[in-house]
């Protein structure tokens, strides 16, 4: 059975399959990270309901540095085994340096700046604020059942 991958496929208006699933590490060590159709499902929630609002009202593109993880790709990001990244419900965003605000030139304003924007106007069952040395980022999900989101925010 051949799959068929369409990395071009719209989630939303600003977000791809393709950007969802890219991975740095999985084409370094060739891991096929091919999401089934329920994940696709679930990425489109997510996109949908947290993304999209937080790209609209924040007026910037976003960047999504990890989406959906197959569970290889998971284990060699160093993901805990219930990530919702394997599920297609998280993804790990940032505003690109080319676009950030004056005010906002660091990651960690920059991060800081997203998951302001995020608690605000996103549908979201996680926000977590994460780094690993000068690198920021933000940690969002919402689960597929969105009534049953959370609302956790963790910042450091």
């Amino acid at each position: 059975m051949k799959t068929i991958f369409d990395a071009t496929m719209r989630l939303s208006e600003h977000f791809t399959l393709g950007e969802m699933c890219y991975s740095a590490t999985a084409e370094a060590k060739k891991i096929p990270n091919i999401p089934l159709k329920q994940h696709i499902t679930a990425m489109q929630n997510l996109c949908e309901r947290g993304l999209e609002p937080l790209c609209c009202h924040l007026g910037l593109p976003i960047k999504v540095n990890s989406g959906y993880r197959c569970q290889l790709l998971n284990q060699m990001v160093g993901g805990v085994p219930t990530s919702q990244h394997l599920k297609g419900e998280a993804a790990d965003i940032t505003i690109p340096r080319s676009h950030r605000p004056f005010g906002h030139p660091t990651d960690e304003q920059a991060a800081r700046l997203l998951l302001k924007y995020a608690e605000q106007y996103a549908d979201f069952d996680q926000l977590i604020l994460e780094h690993r040395g000068n690198s920021w980022w933000v940690h969002i999900s919402c689960r597929i059942d969105f009534r049953k989101n959370r609302k956790q925010v963790l910042k450091s």
